[in-house]
């Protein structure tokens, strides 16, 4: 994800748009699938969705930007058990219909209680409000 996000900053770059903000709305790996797809697994999905989010929580960034951490929303929070398509496409859910967890990243939905907030940073990966949050 690093490499393709880094694409589209220097594309941007280019063009002029040195500014703009990028933000990944769609990212994940499907912890289950049928016969016939090579890859998905729980082992899978977790070593991606958490080495992801280890990396975000890094602050690295990125080789164009470093230091700065890209806003990535994880897919899916949920099973889409009615979706069409390979199996794959009903398994990318953290968590099943029941709450119960699929496979554990590190994300919960309790949240912590921030009596201020010293910075940006603070807030940067919690939501400072009720949600999920990691």
């Amino acid at each position: 994800m690093v490499v393709q996000v880094d694409a589209v900053h220097s594309a941007l770059s280019d063009m002029g748009f040195k500014d703009v903000e990028i933000m990944v709305a769609e990212t994940g790996w499907p912890y289950r699938g049928d016969n016939n797809e090579v890859g998905p697994s729980i082992e899978n999905a977790k070593a991606y969705n958490g080495n992801l989010i280890a990396h975000l929580k890094s602050m690295v960034g990125t080789p164009l930007m470093p230091g700065k951490s890209v806003d990535t929303y994880l897919f899916a929070l949920y099973d889409e058990d009615l979706k069409a398509g390979p199996g794959s496409e009903r398994a990318f859910g953290l968590y099943k219909p029941d709450l119960s967890m699929t496979y554990d990243v590190g994300i919960s939905n309790s949240y912590p209680v921030l009596d201020s907030v010293d910075s940006e940073t603070d807030c940067n990966y919690l939501v400072c409000t009720k949600g999920w949050y990691f």
